[in-house]
């Protein structure tokens, strides 16, 4: 189970981390990772879901789990976070462009068949990939 502050978007898995109960139901405990003491005190259940809400990571907007993973590698080896959906001649692709000591540069990956997205949207990878873990 994942939780996500509602205010600062800090999301927190219990699979990590605990709730726990501290003086006998006059404290509850939230804490990012186990070995953490604690983090967040509250007084009571309602006080924690005032901050606290359920996660449930988005569904990726990319299917296919092979152009997902050569889409995150790609990113990881590129230091790409953000791209543009692009056409590109025989297929599709995803675009980062930046611009270093005025020189502008640009980095594509081309995909075969037809984009699953609007050409010219701009997503994170995680909004396409899904989160890291999956």
């Amino acid at each position: 189970m994942k939780l996500r502050n509602k205010k600062t978007g800090e999301i927190i898995d219990l699979e990590e981390g605990r709730i726990t109960d501290s003086g006998y139901g006059s404290a509850i405990l939230l804490s990012p990772i186990a070995a953490i003491p604690e983090a967040y005190t509250y007084t009571s259940l309602a006080e924690l879901c005032e901050e606290w809400e359920d996660y449930k990571p988005a569904e990726p907007i990319i299917k296919d789990e092979k152009i997902r993973k050569a889409v995150r590698a790609w990113a990881e080896a590129n230091n790409v976070e953000v791209v543009f959906i692009c056409a590109l001649s025989g297929g599709w692709g995803v675009r980062h462009d930046w611009e270093d000591d005025g020189e502008y540069y640009s980095i594509d990956l081309l995909f075969k068949g037809c984009a699953p997205l609007g050409v010219g949207n701009q997503y994170t990878i995680a909004e396409l990939c899904g989160e890291e873990d999956e």
